[in-house]
């Protein structure tokens, strides 16, 4: 069975194995470190160590700046570029409502094993914003279809901006929850 070490400053937690002399996260003496046990099934830790919910989340945040940034683009570069800019708002817009479905199927499932249930408080609250992150994004591509990117793209570029804020508080839930879960 491995063997882990938790700095005391911080709350890294490292294998045994190979431990630094200075806490990677914090950068403190290896003095501060405590010996430290996952309370955790082997199953549910291999789980939790794949991360899968932490890489998905990512996808989307990159989505919604690049259709943001994309758009900016769009409007101050000249037609031949600006129209590249388009067409890439245009394409990943679509992918949008996507990402964010993968990203909160992920977020069940690790909500699920971390805690056995969903109903926690802060699951509930990530799970209803996260409802809402997906309304807002499956909006995007429907403006594009019924409208035209050309005209969709204000639009577009206000809704990415609200999506932003709504991914910034899932993810400051989310960086409380990292390190939680129910032993057993």
């Amino acid at each position: 069975m491995k063997e882990y070490l938790k700095c005391k400053a911080c709350g890294f937690i490292m294998d045994k194995d190979g431990a630094p002399d200075i806490c990677p996260g914090c950068g403190v003496s290896k003095k501060v470190f405590e010996d430290y046990k996952y309370n955790l099934s082997p199953r549910r830790k291999l789980i939790m160590d794949i991360n899968f919910h932490p890489i998905t989340l990512h996808l989307p945040q990159a989505i919604t700046a690049l259709i943001l940034f994309s758009g900016f683009l769009s409007l101050v570069t000249d037609a031949g570029w600006g129209i590249k800019f388009l067409y890439s708002v245009e394409i990943i817009t679509y992918l949008l409502p996507l990402s964010v479905a993968a990203t909160i199927l992920t977020g069940m499932i690790d909500g699920k094993n971390r805690f056995k249930k969903l109903s926690t408080p802060a699951l509930k609250k990530k799970i209803l914003l996260a409802s809402a992150l997906f309304i807002i994004t499956s909006a995007m591509p429907y403006l594009i279809y019924s409208m035209g990117i050309k005209e969709a793209l204000l639009p577009l570029m206000g809704l990415s901006m609200i999506a932003m804020a709504n991914e910034a508080v899932l993810s400051k839930i989310g960086i409380k929850l990292i390190s939680a879960y129910l032993p057993g």
